[in-house]
């Protein structure tokens, strides 16, 4: 890609922001699109986008609208940073405004609702007539709040194309941004959404105060979860122990910056769901992805008990205690 690009960056959520803030102090232009015009209107009069990603400048060269028209109209690239839930929709959308040569990434990261397909899928069945290009996604553990102030962070793209792959990783990369390529989108994607459920499972160890000990034995397991999944799908082992499989699971079960991590913890200190989810502006994807996540195992017999336990505790009212003495009293098996 040339040295300095367009970009449109759609949604102005937390991480929509950082992706805009760090493209723009690459050097490249950049249209933050938000779809309430009031947020585009607020961040553009703030100088910061207070609701979403406090304290951080947006820098000068970001643009905010509230227009997708306008936001795509010059794009060489299109970076879709919405909920899962929202990706067809946008995806619709974008069809009959986006340039046949523009390059779509995805950053989202879940499983759309109710049909549980991967994002780049949805994305691509919608622009399809209008935009033959293989559509990319972008994970890692990539925390908005740590990648809009250059603190050290890698990532991967994956794309079944791999010159559109590099032409992007050229894009992002930056001596504190590092990319790398990966042809799995499957194993990438499931990934992306499994991790989710996996960090509400561990904050709610963290809020029944179980432990570093428990946190450990729940994120290997987590994983050996997460790669039959992804193996029944068709992806592969490495993806799992890439960026997108246990460098993203580290990161959400661990931080505190993780929302699904968080939310795990008020609910293990007995708050209930609903009002967990109400109690934040931000989009807590593990809740919807656990839904998704347990009825593609089950479609498939594969068997994930942590994820079945996060299911039964978000859904059909199990107290978490319960979930997680239930997962320690399975039968004994092999490691192996």
């Amino acid at each position: 890609m040339s040295s300095a690009s367009q970009v449109a960056v759609l949604n102005a959520g937390g991480w929509g922001t950082a992706l805009a803030v760090k493209l723009a102090n690459q050097g490249h232009t950049v249209c933050l699109w938000a779809r309430r015009r009031e947020l585009a209107e607020q961040i553009q009069a703030q100088g910061e986008n207070a609701q979403y990603l406090p304290g951080v400048a947006i820098p000068p060269g970001v643009r905010l609208t509230s227009s997708l028209d306008e936001a795509v109209a010059a794009a060489d690239v299109v970076i879709v940073a919405a909920i899962a839930g929202y990706i067809r929709e946008l995806g619709r959308e974008l069809a009959t405004l986006i340039q046949p040569h523009t390059l779509v990434l995805h950053g989202a990261k879940g499983l759309e609702p109710l049909t549980w397909r991967r994002l780049s899928t949805v994305l691509q069945e919608e622009l399809a007539q209008r935009h033959p290009l293989a559509v990319a996604a972008l994970s890692g553990p990539n925390h908005a709040e740590e990648v809009a102030r250059a603190l050290p962070t890698a990532a991967v793209v994956a794309c079944e194309d791999m010159d559109v792959a590099t032409k992007l990783q050229a894009l992002l990369s930056t001596p504190s941004f590092r990319v790398y390529t990966n042809r799995d989108v499957t194993g990438v994607e499931f990934c992306s959404a499994a991790k989710n459920v996996l960090a509400i499972a561990a904050g709610i160890g963290d809020g029944l105060g179980y432990g570093d000990n428990g946190k450990a034995a729940l994120i290997t397991r987590g994983l050996a979860e997460i790669w039959r999944l992804v193996e029944r799908e068709g992806g592969l082992l490495a993806t799992i122990a890439g960026l997108a499989g246990i460098g993203d699971v580290v990161a959400t079960c661990t931080s505190r910056h993780s929302r699904n991590r968080w939310a795990g913890e008020q609910i293990g200190r007995g708050r209930d769901p609903q009002e967990v989810i109400r109690s934040t502006p931000m989009a807590i994807e593990g809740i919807p992805a656990a839904m998704g996540v347990v009825a593609v195992a089950r479609s498939h017999g594969v068997e994930m008990p942590i994820a079945e336990g996060v299911h039964r505790v978000l859904f059909e009212g199990q107290h978490p205690a319960d979930a997680l003495r239930d997962l320690l009293a399975r039968d004994f098996t092999s490691e192996a």
